[in-house]
């Protein structure tokens, strides 16, 4: 009987470390998108053993999942820094987002089931009040999920993975500019537009929006943030 429970006990462990390594994970994900971590901020291991109360391993692993996906740099020697908002890395994106964007609109028009469709319309229930109160927390999670939806009627994982990718990288921009971005109402009814071409399976006119919605945003932010 030792053997097995020693065997259960070590599973056990390592089932909650990768629990505490997700938690970690999560939460730095949400303050580097948020700002709290600002771009060029240099972490400290053990700050943010404190500030998460975890350990060493958790945090190192979270650390590599973030710089996997490119939103933090480890140096050697010298710690771990959150990635910038480098202007030619954002154009670099928004070059394959407003491809691949386009592109997954196109597929969820050919594919999307009806519940999905039906998820994407109730997002949009509230928005008018959502609007109105100048909730742009709330906007930006709308945004989100209405990308991540689209994607996810694709029905492409890998596809779906690398927008979901490139859209962390712009969320940061969002919550750096929204507040100077005028095209809100616009932006919204190009989703709406999107969800129409779904339920009729407009697939060009699908790509065209969210083409459209890419760049428009893109243009506006460079502005509004002046990154040039």
């Amino acid at each position: 009987m030792l053997p097995s429970t020693l065997l259960t006990a070590s599973h056990e462990l390592r089932r909650q470390q990768e629990s505490r390594s997700e938690l970690a994970y999560r939460v730095l994900k949400d303050k580097i998108v948020t700002l709290e971590l600002a771009p060029a901020t240099l972490l400290s291991e053990a700050e943010l053993m404190a500030s998460l109360d975890m350990g060493r391993t958790p945090v190192r692993e979270a650390l590599q999942r973030l710089a996997h996906e490119d939103l933090v740099v480890i140096l050697p020697r010298r710690g771990t820094m959150v990635t910038d908002l480098n202007p030619r890395d954002l154009r670099q994106i928004f070059e394959m987002r407003v491809e691949l964007e386009a592109f997954a609109a196109r597929l969820a028009c050919e594919r999307a089931l009806d519940v999905q469709i039906a998820k994407l319309e109730a997002l949009f229930d509230d928005i008018e009040d959502i609007t109105e109160r100048g909730d742009h927390h709330q906007l930006i999670v709308i945004d989100q999920q209405a990308h991540s939806l689209i994607a996810q009627a694709a029905h492409n994982t890998f596809l779906a993975d690398t927008l979901q990718r490139h859209y962390t990288h712009v969320l940061r921009l969002w919550y750096v500019s929204l507040h100077k971005v005028t095209r809100l109402h616009e932006a919204i009814q190009e989703h709406c537009d999107i969800i129409q071409a779904m339920k009729t399976g407009d697939a060009e006119r699908a790509a065209q929006v969210m083409r459209k919605h890419i760049i428009s945003f893109q243009t506006e932010f460079e502005i509004s943030s002046d990154l040039t």
